[in-house]
Parts: structure tokens; sequence; C-alpha cells
């Protein structure tokens, strides 16, 4: 029984509209940058939400968290021009800070009935050693807000609405995979808009791990051309977990979908 098909998981480049959370500017680009700008190029409406501000994302005590903020947030939305990105939500919340999963879970459950998406996609938060407090609260609060949106949860953010289906990248589980050969350097250049996070001396190996990450994935995909051979350029891959909402609540198979 192929549980995806009967549960009416659409391919993730199928979808119309995707609604992406990120716990920290650049989360997006790293995880899924080729994917947006697949889907934005074909004319589906791609929306950003950055949950933190991002203010201790940096190394040098001479630039102060205040100026940081200012600095990522310029950033994003230099990355996002080159993806394709409609349009921008920030929740604000202190990069590392004592927010609680139920604060993010509201703030996106209004969001989510507003904008309607076809799928939502955040960091896999069930990610083996991700030791992260912001991604692995940002990423559980998102399949809470999926799930509350489609019920009568906060009745005060507005009319409940059912996600159809969420995507988590940066996962150890993957199920689905993008080919995103032909947008790899497009999601290097928007990765590297982040000069505050990118532009340093690790970067080459940083974007030779990303490159080898996605040969990988795309190895793993069942798509992959049988008459490839290791002559050929390699094609490049992002990998998601994609679950209906139903799995997301009462399912121990998920794990094996």
């Amino acid at each position: 029984m192929d549980i995806q098909q009967l549960l009416g998981v659409k391919p993730i480049k199928d979808v119309r509209s995707v609604l992406c959370v990120q716990p920290h500017p650049d989360d997006n680009e790293v995880g899924m940058g080729g994917t947006v700008k697949y889907l934005s190029e074909r004319g589906a409406r791609v929306i950003f939400v950055t949950v933190t501000d991002g203010r201790y994302g940096a190394s040098d005590p001479r630039v102060s968290p205040e100026r940081l903020i200012q600095i990522r947030q310029n950033e994003k939305m230099a990355a996002g021009k080159l993806l394709g990105v409609h349009h921008h939500y920030d929740l604000g919340f202190e990069d590392n800070g004592d927010y609680s999963e139920r604060e993010v879970t509201e703030a996106l459950v209004s969001i989510i009935r507003e904008e309607k998406p076809e799928l939502v996609t955040t960091v896999d938060p069930w990610m083996p050693y991700e030791a992260h407090p912001d991604h692995y609260k940002v990423g559980r609060a998102v399949a809470a807000s999926v799930l509350a949106s489609g019920n009568i949860s906060f009745p005060s953010l507005g009319r409940p609405y059912m996600v159809p289906q969420v995507a988590f990248y940066s996962t150890s589980f993957p199920n689905a995979f993008v080919d995103v050969t032909d947008y790899w350097e497009v999601k290097m250049q928007a990765i590297l808009a982040h000069k505050s996070q990118f532009d340093h001396p690790e970067w080459p190996l940083l974007s030779q791990y990303f490159t080898y990450q996605a040969a990988k994935w795309k190895q793993m995909d069942p798509q992959q051309p049988s008459d490839s051979t290791e002559h050929q350029s390699p094609r490049l891959a992002e990998a998601f977990k994609v679950l209906s909402t139903r799995q997301l609540h009462f399912f121990p198979d998920a794990i094996n979908s």
C-alpha cells in the first residue's frame, strides 16, 4: 500500500503555494534554496517566515546584536530576491531566546490561516544530533501549527484551514527529492548573500560539503536515471521528509513513509 498516495500527498514540484518557515535568516536557502527557485519560476507563491532575529549569528565580538539584526535582515531580503520569494514575515523572537514552542505555534497558525498554503516546510526537528534549540523548537512548533490550523484551536486567529502536507528539510529520513541541478548556482548565490554567515575562510569547505550532500541525495532519488555514469557531471538534489498532515498525529509508521 502506498500510504502517501492514499493520503493524497502531492509532489513538491507540483504545489502552487508554499510557506517556508526558518529558525534563522539563511536556513531556507541552505535547506531548500534550489527548490524555492524552481517553484517561483513556475509561478508558485513562495512565502518566507523567519522566526528569530539572528542577533547572535556572529563570532566577531565587535558586531553588536542590534547591528547584526539589521545586517541579517538586509541579507535575507537580498537572498529572497534572488530566489523569487514573494513575501516575508518576521516573527522577531530572540535568537536562541527563551521563547516557547506554543508562542511560535500561535504566531504561525495566524499566518497559515491567512496564506492558506498547499505546503508548509521547515527544518526537521527530529534529525538525530540536532542540538540547536531554535531548530528543534521551531520545527516542532511548525508541525504543531500545521495540526492546529485545521481545527478550532486558537479561535481568535481566523477560520480553520487544513494544510494538506508538510515537508521537513535537513532531514535524516528523506522520502522525496527535488532535482535542483539547474538551480544550484543561484542557490549558492543566495546562500552567499548572507555574507555575515558565509563570507569567511570556511566557505570553500562548506560549499564542497553542500555539493557532496546534494549529489548523494540525488543518488538516493528513485527518479535518478538508470544510465547515469560516474563520467557524467553529477546531478544534484534537495531532500525532504514529506508527510500528510494526518501523519503528524498518532501515526507510528510515519517514519517509514
